[in-house]
């Protein structure tokens, strides 16, 4: 299955461990050691598909476990948990590293505001808040 392989540093391919990718899953960036390369951390669309499906398994499990048993026990907790927990493992091969976007300067066919502007509309801002 394609969704479910380790994270790579797009920059210089190197696949991160399980470890590392634990920890670099909910933070924003991450600098390759081996190149340099900055990525930013994303994870995969089906992320939220295997969440709506975890909790949606274990309210499953509770329903059927309470009107079988009426009544809640430790296996029973650890059974409702279940669910969460594959889906805990789950996210460790759903992070994905993406070189970031690059910020394009301003066109030359892009109207920029002249100086006379800015400092018209700065007295004219100035003079408001002299009246109030």
């Amino acid at each position: 299955m394609k969704k479910f392989r380790k994270a790579r540093c797009p920059h210089c391919g190197e696949k991160l461990s399980l470890l590392r990718t634990w920890t670099i899953k909910t933070q924003g960036e991450y600098k390759c050691p081996k190149c340099g390369g900055y990525s930013n951390v994303e994870l995969d669309p089906a992320v939220y598909f295997f969440s709506i499906g975890a909790i949606v398994l274990s309210g499953l499990i509770y329903l059927i476990w309470m009107v079988a048993v009426r009544t809640l026990s430790l296996p029973a907790i650890l059974l409702i948990l279940l669910p969460y927990f594959l889906f805990y493992l789950l996210c460790f091969f759903l992070v994905r590293l993406r070189k970031p976007a690059v910020r394009r300067k301003p066109t030359a066919g892009r109207p920029q505001p002249s100086p006379h502007q800015q400092t018209q509309k700065f007295t004219t801002e100035r003079d408001r808040r002299s009246t109030l």
